[in-house]
């Protein structure tokens, strides 16, 4: 046996199992979110979220409030009998209670009859209500709230759906959250964020693992994006394997091995 076909044999079984062991594992740069960040620094803020504009379809929860509630009733969709605290404890009553922003970006106001809101922010609309509300009552105050604040998250997270945005500021690690965040089979490196502009529909895509992700404009999602987790090769690691597994395991790259060295002659 020649030299190198005896390095061959007893070099060969190691080299499989590191060829197999390396090819169903994941390198840690790829996995680990905001790869590189520095602890104990601190770091200014990126641009902030641009603040979100009504379109069709949207529903807006708008109360006209007063110190004597049955004056200002006949503005309010109900007749509010209490507080806007009392009511905001409701979130069921504050969904059914809206206007709906039409096809034509309008809503059919009480009293104060179409008014164009798409385009506009809940400020906005607020100031454009209280305007007409002036008119009728003094003193009275305006509150405007858009309901259906939502953002989808799809591909491989855990819990993929639809999720209800329960703050104004919500970071894509906040939304990843909600759905469980990224399964073992998710692409951390390709995240895709589906956002409606003005122009049209914009696809950002986002490197969890880097770092500069929050100085971006997109680290924080608005109502009604869209948030897309790539499919990736299965992690392989220790949280994926029970006790018994690495021995399991271990035993069928040397069977595998084995087998190869038979079918060479090696």
């Amino acid at each position: 046996m020649s030299t190198i076909k005896l390095f061959t044999k007893k070099a060969g079984l190691p080299l499989v199992v590191l060829f197999l062991f390396a090819s169903c594992s994941t390198p840690l740069q790829e996995l680990i979110y905001l790869n590189g960040l520095q602890p104990g620094m601190t770091y200014e803020h990126g641009p902030q979220p641009e603040e979100y504009k009504i379109r069709s379809n949207d529903q807006l929860f708008i109360q006209v409030i007063s110190d004597d509630p049955l004056n200002a009733a006949f503005l309010n969709l109900i007749n509010t009998q209490g507080s806007m605290g009392s009511m905001g404890n409701s979130t069921n009553s504050i969904e059914l209670i809206t206007y709906l922003v039409d096809e034509g970006g309008f809503i059919n106001y009480p009293q104060l009859g179409n008014l164009k809101v798409d385009g506009k922010t809940t400020s906005e609309v607020r100031d454009m209500v209280q305007e007409g509300v002036d008119r009728y009552l003094e003193g009275a105050s305006v509150f405007v709230k858009l309901v259906n604040r939502t953002v989808t998250i799809l591909g491989e997270v855990k819990s993929p759906g639809q999720k209800t945005m329960v703050k104004n500021q919500l970071t894509i690690f906040e939304a990843l959250g909600t759905a469980g965040d990224i399964s073992d089979y998710g692409n951390r490196q390709q995240i895709k964020i589906i956002r409606e502009l003005p122009d049209g529909k914009h696809v950002e895509e986002m490197d969890l693992t880097n770092p500069d992700i929050i100085n971006s404009p997109y680290y924080y999602i608005l109502p009604h994006d869209i948030v897309y987790v790539e499919h990736k090769t299965k992690v392989y690691g220790a949280k994926n394997l029970s006790y018994a597994a690495p021995i399991s395991i271990t035993a069928s790259i040397i069977s595998v091995g084995l087998l190869i060295i038979n079918l060479f002659n090696l």
